[in-house]
């Protein structure tokens, strides 16, 4: 499977039939034919066609799904595209900067490019799906692209790149975005115990956390390392830290 067929473009909740057709038509040109539409909020879909023009096999085959957890279940690597500034977005890389190790990554990963709608992209809500973050660079006075324009650069760059990077025969396969996202769920509520995280504001250090994760990608044996240090955290919070100094004490192994 070429390394192009490994990378899915998820559509958040579209709003207008016209850039899905037209996202359709950019991934044809580019070499790519995995579209995915999530919650679509299209009233009328004919447009759609009228725009895709010579893609509508693209179109057709594309997968619609109730949610973007959904639509990522089958991938190992999740982009967030995004334009705003803030806090919990200060660790996405440009575009170019990306593409390279993203098409590398594809030899042994199946990626996901999530864009958000047209009317405010992705909020931080659905950035916590997200593992790594892009961004397109653009003019500072108007930031924001058009849907199909944004799926049109970012296929761009990534068949430019696909073409061109040799494959990378020791990059690691990562566990899916799924299995992460449930092993930083169960670190949340571990940290939440041992007072590590804020509980009115664990987001905070958790997207800071999922951008580590993300960057490095998380095989399936550091994702049960990471499971068992959760496991021992809560266990330790509950009371476990008074058998592990009755353990100390009358110097037994801990484990």
């Amino acid at each position: 499977m070429a390394a192009r067929d490994k990378f899915a473009f998820v559509l958040f909740k579209p709003q207008y039939a016209g850039n899905v057709g037209a996202a359709a038509r950019a991934l044809k040109n580019m070499g790519f034919a995995d579209l995915r539409l999530v919650a679509p909020e299209l009233s009328d879909r004919r447009d759609a066609s009228a725009m895709a023009v010579h893609a509508d096999d693209v179109l057709a085959a594309a997968g619609t799904f109730p949610d973007l957890a959904a639509a990522l279940a089958d991938r190992t690597i999740t982009v967030g595209t995004t334009c705003r500034d803030g806090p919990y977005r200060n660790a996405s890389q440009s575009l170019r900067a990306s593409a390279s190790e993203l098409a590398a990554l594809a030899e042994s990963n199946s990626i996901a490019i999530i864009f958000g709608p047209e009317d405010r992209g992705l909020t931080n809500e659905e950035l916590k799906l997200c593992q790594r973050l892009i961004t397109i660079p653009t003019a500072p006075e108007y930031p924001s692209l058009n849907l199909a324009q944004a799926v049109m650069v970012v296929a761009y760059e990534l068949m430019l790149t696909s073409a061109t990077t040799p494959a990378a025969a020791t990059t690691p396969e990562f566990v899916p975005a799924s299995v992460s996202d449930a092993m930083l769920e169960r670190m949340a509520d571990a940290l939440l115990a041992i007072g590590f995280i804020p509980e009115d504001n664990p987001d905070h250090i958790m997207f800071a956390l999922r951008g580590i994760f993300g960057r490095s990608g998380l095989t399936a044996r550091e994702v049960d390392i990471l499971n068992g240090m959760t496991r021992q955290m809560r266990w330790a919070a509950e009371g476990g830290h008074r058998t592990i100094e009755q353990k100390r004490r009358a110097g037994k192994k801990l484990r």
